[in-house]
């Protein structure tokens, strides 16, 4: 018999039974809780399997054993066991990266309108203004100095109309020549567009092959009975 029990407790809910099950040629004990209506012996004979496997799980506590096919569970650990107990290599695949262009696109950040023709007028006038300097003999002397600068003006411009009286007829001033009225002259201008990326540019890659873990012998750990 796989599983022979040595006492039993009962507790308010359930019991705890205390036995020694056989596996791989040695006895280990244990003890665990099962129901208080439950036959000690036909309950924990019918999870021998589960047992045994939880017996491999508590030696080789960092295994990870793939479930075979056509294997339980208590099979699937044992062969790996028998293989030597090995995790196997983990690996992932990085797919291959297909290069890409940079994507542009202009976004509008000033709409088209209209404005108030401005004429720019560029001048050149002769500045002067008091400095003092180190002369060569180490004295400190005031004198002027005369720079030609640049300055910029900017002109609104208008354009003349003539002027109309409320009735629509023109108006006129004493000697006869029409009355003019100055209106600013005005010029289109096109909007103001900005160059922006939508998305960078993507580098071809070849696909690749990672290793997250590789293959690892578990060491197999003591036994220590519970009771």
């Amino acid at each position: 018999m796989a599983i022979t029990i040595q006492s039993s407790r009962d507790n308010a809910d359930d019991k705890t039974v205390f036995f020694t099950i056989a596996h791989g040629g040695k006895d280990y004990k244990w003890h665990g809780d099962i129901p208080l209506d439950a036959d000690a012996q036909d309950y924990l004979d019918a999870k021998s399997d589960t047992l045994k496997a939880e017996i491999l799980r508590k030696q080789y506590s960092e295994a990870v054993v793939p479930q075979l096919d056509d294997k339980s569970a208590l099979e699937s650990f044992e062969a790996w066991v028998s293989a030597g107990a090995k995790n196997a290599e983990v690996s992932k695949e990085i797919p291959a990266v297909e290069a890409k262009d940079a994507v542009y696109e202009d976004v509008e950040v000033s709409p088209a309108g209209e404005r108030q023709k401005v004429v720019v007028t560029e001048v050149e006038e002769e500045v002067t203004s008091t400095v003092i300097e180190k002369n060569s003999s180490g004295k400190y002397v005031e004198k002027e100095v005369t720079e030609t600068v640049t300055k910029s003006s900017e002109e609104p411009q208008f354009e003349e109309v003539p002027l109309h009286h409320a009735n629509g007829q023109p108006k006129k001033d004493d000697d006869g020549n029409p009355v003019m009225h100055k209106i600013p002259l005005m010029e289109e201008y096109e909007a103001v567009t900005e160059r922006r990326l939508v998305s960078a540019a993507v580098e071809a890659k070849d696909a690749e092959q990672i290793i997250i873990s590789p293959e690892k012998a578990i060491e197999k750990k003591a036994w220590v009975d519970s009771h």
